[in-house]
């Protein structure tokens, strides 16, 4: 099988979702490897037991509320974000009272920076203490592992309907060429700043990390030239549309990639120039009602079998010990290198660790794009 191209069926389903690195080339060489709601409803209500959980859509197996309530009696509550922006903006207008969040390893430094996390009490935890892969321990952005512990890992790339797309590419440059000519109008990228503008710097040689106002203005204009050939700018809708036959090609997550694969035929690729790598982990906001739950809920998902019941249903990689996932996870996932993409394919990420100046200059960017 082509390292770069995933077909590989998996019977079950899957999530919509949403950088670390280093010194990201060590860690990512030691991993062995490299996403809208309302407060309001929710601060009148405080009860002991249960847990208000904002998240990315469909990023949790529903069978696994349920047995989390029956193991522990709280119930959960759900509030969802598109993005890593839209959370952090939420939290710093103020909300109040979500007891569990997810962001993605750069996030988490931010949120940790703007003093909008709790400390994790790792005392209670036995089971991650247990089973967490050593690894996923004092990740660059969170290095004495105070606010995060691990959730989920996975690549940013592109997919594209098999059955659709006669061509296979393999490379940015091939998925942008495609959507300006052949499949224009029948592509979407995602609603994220760093993924999308990044996934361009890397198709022209640059790092995915980089502050220099030239190299971003070459991406900008890539954007700029795109963007009347694209569909839509989604990170919640191109998985479904993809499946429908709406968008051959999209810019995205491995777990939606392999989603559409279950229904459809279609490929997943980690283009050749590179990509983003990602960690999202688990962190209890400031101003947390229960506390408590948030830990009881990361303890308990960390359990193997439980742990499996999520990976099977993100298709994202688990941040647990691998020798607990053997027996409870099916093989056909263990050994897709979509989930779990081998160290040879994963030493080409990179991960989020753009500088305060990159940022504003791909916020700029990003309004031009948007509006252009």
């Amino acid at each position: 099988m082509n390292e770069h191209e995933i077909e590989e069926g998996l019977g079950g389903r899957r999530i919509d979702r949403q950088g670390f690195v280093a010194g990201a080339a060590a860690t990512v060489a030691a991993l062995g490897l490299g996403r809208f709601g309302s407060m309001d409803a929710f601060a009148a209500s405080e009860a002991e037991g249960e847990l208000f959980y904002y998240n990315w859509a469909d990023y949790v197996n529903p069978k696994t509320y349920p047995a989390f309530t029956k193991a522990t009696g709280i119930k959960v509550k759900k509030d969802f974000y598109v993005s890593n922006e839209a959370m952090l903006a939420k939290l710093k207008g103020g909300a109040r009272g979500y007891d569990l969040i997810v962001p993605t390893g750069y996030m988490v430094q931010i949120l940790a920076s703007e003093k909008l996390l709790q400390p994790i009490q790792w005392s209670k935890l036995p089971t991650v203490k247990r089973n967490l892969n050593p690894k996923f321990r004092r990740l660059p952005f969170d290095r004495n592992d105070r606010f995060s512990v691990a959730k989920d890992w996975g690549t940013t790339g592109f997919m594209y309907r098999t059955d659709l797309v006669k061509e296979r590419p393999t490379s940015w440059r091939e998925f942008v060429n495609l959507t300006k000519t052949k499949y224009s109008g029948k592509v979407t990228v995602l609603d994220g700043i760093p993924e999308v503008i990044g996934s361009m710097l890397v198709m022209l040689g640059y790092s995915y990390n980089t502050d220099d106002r030239s190299q971003l203005d070459k991406a900008k204009k890539e954007l700029i030239a795109l963007k009347p050939h694209l569909r839509a700018i989604t990170s919640t809708e191109y998985k479904q549309q993809m499946i429908a036959g709406k968008i051959v090609m999209a810019l995205g997550w491995n777990g939606d990639g392999l989603a559409v694969a279950v229904k459809k035929p279609a490929a997943y690729v980690i283009p050749k120039e590179g990509g983003e790598f990602w960690v999202d982990s688990y962190a209890i906001p400031v101003g947390a009602k229960n506390p408590d739950a948030a830990h009881k809920w990361i303890d308990f998902v960390y359990g193997a079998r439980n742990n499996a019941v999520e990976t099977a249903y993100t298709y994202y990689g688990s941040p647990l010990k691998p020798a607990l996932l053997r027996g409870v996870l099916a093989k056909s996932i263990i050994n897709n290198p979509a989930v779990f993409p081998s160290a040879r394919v994963v030493a080409k990420l990179q991960a989020n660790q753009i500088s305060a100046r990159g940022t504003a200059l791909r916020n700029r960017i990003w309004t031009e794009f948007k509006n252009a």
